[in-house]
C-alpha cells in the first residue's frame, strides 16, 4: 500500500519509494511485526553505532548528544520516459541513503530551529557488509555531532542577546515504537514498461496540434528503517508506481496551453489498462485542441463554481500549509509563523463545512489516498484530527517540533531530506448542507443574476499554484445567465486570493472527489472535497506576451498513425 512520502518522481524515488505492503509487494523476511533483528544487517549496524555513539561520543569537555536518530532508505527504482514514440531514458537505480539527526543540549534547548538545516548523512554501501555500513554511519554521525555542538554554542550566545517571548521547547519526546514489518520488493518488468511508455507517447503522433508531449514512468520499492536513542525500532517496506502524461499546444495567438494526466498506484493491478490510458491520452489531446480554439476574457469579478477535484486543489493551495503548526525559528520575524494558532476558536470556513485529517484512511470510494500512512516520518503513530468543526478552527496538525501552542506530535511529521515539519495528510472536507450538481449550477447563475452579471464562471480543472496562491484554470466555462449556454474560455488567471476568501463560500456539493498532491519535497497529502461555490473571485486575462509560432509546420511524421 502506498505511503504518502513515496509516490513521487525519480529525484525523490531514489530517496524512497514507499507504500504499505500490498498486492504486488513481496515480503522477504517473515510476518509483520516479527521483530526480527538478527538477519537484518542494516538494522544491526544502525543499532550498534547508535548504542556506541550514545555511550562514547563526546568532544573534549563538551556535551554528549541527548538524542540520536538514524533513518536508512533502501530503494530500488525503475524509470522510463518517451516522446512521440522515441524512448528518452530507461533504467534501474538502487541506492541506500542515510539520514542522521544528532541533537546536543536537551529537549528544552538544543541546536535546532535556527531557520536552516537539511540533509545530514550520506550514502551507504549496497553490499550487506556490516562493518562497511557501520563505518559510513560512524563518519556521518561524527560530522553531524560536530556541527550540532557548534550550532548550540552559537544559539546560546544569540539567546543572551535576544528576548524571545514564550519560546517553546526545541523538541518533544515521543513514545518508543517497536514495529519491524517485513522487507518488501516490487517486481517490475522494466523492458515491458519501457515499451508501454513508448506506445503511449507515440499516440501523440495522431494529434499534430500537440507541440510537445512526454510520458514518464517510475516504479519501485523502499525498505525504510528508523532507530533512535529513545528506543524506537521501526522498519517499513513500501511500493509505489507513477505514470505521468504531459502535453502542450499553442493557440493561434501563441498562448501556451498545457495539460497533464497522472496515474498513481501501489501495485500494477491497480493501474488502468493500456487501452484505457490511450483513450485518456486521446481525450487530453482533444481537450487541448478545444482550449486552443477557445476565446479569452479580459476581466471578471463575480461568483465562481469549482468542480470537486478543482475545489480540492483550491483548498490544498490555500489551506493545507496553514493547518500545520509552525515552530518558533530563532531570529524569524515572520508574521505568518503562528497566524493560524491565533485563529483557533475563530471561524475560517462557512458553518456548513468541517475538515478532518485522517492519515489512517487508505482509499476513498476506490481512489487511492496518497496521504495515507500508519506512522509519520518520525515513526509517531498517525492520529485522526478534527481540524475545523462547523467552520470553526479547532486545532492544527503537529510533529515533534513544538510550536507556542502545541507541545507534542499527533503523527503528522513529514520530511525527506533532514528537517521534518508538520504537514496535513488526508483532508476530508465534509458538508452538512450539500447540493446536487444541478442545484449548484442554479445557485451559480442566481448569484450572477443578483450581481447584475451576464454570465458566471465554472472552473472544471485548475493547476496547483503552490505557496498559498491559486494556479491558473485549465478548463473554465462562461455560463450565461439568460439561457445557461456555455462557452469555453482560456488564458485567465486569479488575482490574489487568500484564506479569508474561504469564509465566503456560498455552497458545497454532495459528491466528493480526491485530489492527490505529491508535494515533490514540500509534503504529500490528499484532499477529499466536494464542489464549492465562491461568492466572489476576480480573474484577469493572462498578459499577452507569447513566443511566435514555429515558422515551419511539424514534420510529416507527426501525422503518421500511432506506432504499434
Amino acid at each position: 500500500m502506498l505511503h504518502r512520502r513515496e509516490m513521487i518522481p525519480l529525484m525523490f524515488l531514489i530517496a524512497g519509494v514507499v507504500a504499505l505492503p500490498g498486492a504486488g509487494a513481496t515480503a522477504q523476511d517473515g510476518s509483520p511485526g516479527s521483530g526480527n533483528v538478527s538477519d537484518d544487517v542494516v538494522l544491526r549496524a544502525m543499532i550498534a553505532e547508535l548504542d556506541r555513539s550514545m555511550k562514547e561520543l563526546v568532544l573534549g569537555g563538551l556535551e554528549r548528544p541527548y538524542f540520536i536518530q538514524y533513518v536508512v532508505e533502501d530503494t530500488v527504482a525503475h524509470n522510463a520516459s518517451a516522446k512521440f514514440g522515441g524512448v528518452l531514458s530507461s533504467g534501474r537505480t538502487h541506492r541506500r541513503t542515510l539520514n542522521t539527526d544528532v541533537r546536543v543540549g536537551s529537549y528544552e534547548l538544543d541546536d535546532g530551529n535556527l531557520g536552516f538545516g537539511g540533509f545530514s548523512g550520506g550514502v551507504l554501501p549496497l553490499d550487506d557488509d556490516e562493518q562497511a555500513i557501520r563505518h559510513a554511519i560512524w563518519l556521518a554521525t561524527d560530522a553531524d555531532y560536530k556541527v550540532s555542538v557548534e550550532l548550540l554554542t552559537r544559539k546560546r550566545a544569540a539567546l543572551k542577546e535576544m528576548n524571545v517571548e514564550d519560546r517553546p521547547n526545541d523538541f518533544s519526546p515521543a513514545p518508543p515504537v517497536q514495529v519491524l514489518d517485513p522487507r518488501v520488493t516490487l517486481e517490475v518488468d522494466g523492458a515491458a514498461w519501457t515499451e508501454n511508455i513508448r506506445r503511449l507517447s507515440a499516440r501523440f503522433l495522431d494529434h499534430p496540434h500537440v507541440d510537445d508531449a512526454q510520458v514518464t514512468f517510475f516504479a519501485g520499492h523502499t525498505n525504510r528503517t528508523l532507530v533512535n536513542s529513545e528506543g524506537t525500532r521501526y522498519r517499513h517496506g513500501d511500493t509505489g508506481i507513477f505514470v505521468n502524461v504531459s502535453a502542450s499546444a499553442r493557440a493561434a495567438d501563441g498562448m501556451d496551453l498545457a495539460a497533464e494526466r497522472m496515474y498513481i498506484a501501489e501495485a500494477f493491478d491497480q493501474l488502468p489498462s493500456l487501452e484505457t490510458m490511450l483513450a485518456d491520452l486521446d481525450a487530453l489531446a482533444a481537450d487541448l485542441k478545444d482550449r486552443a480554439a477557445a476565446g479569452t476574457l479580459e476581466h471578471y469579478v463575480g461568483p465562481v463554481l469549482f468542480d470537486a477535484e478543482a475545489a480540492g486543489v483550491v483548498l490544498n493551495d490555500l489551506l493545507a500549509d496553514a493547518l500545520a503548526a509552525k515552530p518558533v525559528i530563532l531570529g524569524s520575524r515572520s508574521a505568518q509563523d503562528d497566524t493560524m494558532e491565533k485563529k483557533i476558536g475563530l471561524r475560517i470556513l462557512p458553518r456548513f463545512l468541517s475538515i478532518v485529517d485522517d492519515p489512517n484512511e487508505h482509499f476513498f470510494e476506490g481512489t487511492l489516498l496518497a496521504g495515507h500512512g500508519a506512522y509519520d516520518d518520525e515513526a509517531v503513530r498517525a492520529q485522526r484530527v478534527s481540524l475545523v468543526e462547523n467552520g470553526i478552527l479547532k486545532t492544527l496538525v503537529t510533529c515533534r517540533t513544538p510550536s507556542r501552542k502545541f507541545k507534542e506530535s499527533n503523527g503528522h511529521g513529514q520530511g525527506r531530506f533532514g528537517t521534518v515539519n508538520a504537514h496535513v495528510a488526508n483532508l476530508f472536507v465534509e458538508t452538512s448542507e450539500g447540493l446536487t450538481q444541478e442545484e449548484l449550477e442554479a445557485e451559480l447563475l442566481q448569484a450572477a443574476r443578483d450581481e447584475g452579471l451576464e454570465f458566471a464562471l465554472h472552473v472544471r480543472a485548475i493547476e496547483s499554484g503552490g505557496g498559498g496562491a491559486l494556479g491558473d484554470p485549465l478548463r473554465v466555462d462562461k455560463v450565461y445567465v439568460a439561457d445557461g449556454r456555455r462557452e469555453r474560455i482560456r488564458g485567465v488567471e486569479f488575482t490574489t486570493v487568500d484564506i479569508a476568501k474561504l469564509k465566503d463560500i456560498l455552497a458545497a456539493g454532495t459528491q466528493r472527489k480526491v485530489y492527490n498532491d505529491l508535494g515533490f519535497g514540500a509534503g504529500t497529502c490528499s484532499v477529499v472535497c466536494p464542489a464549492l461555490l465562491f461568492e466572489e473571485l476576480e480573474l484577469t486575462r493572462v498578459e499577452p506576451q507569447f513566443d511566435r509560432l514555429p515558422i515551419l509546420k511539424p514534420p510529416s511524421l507527426r501525422t503518421a498513425k500511432t506506432v504499434p
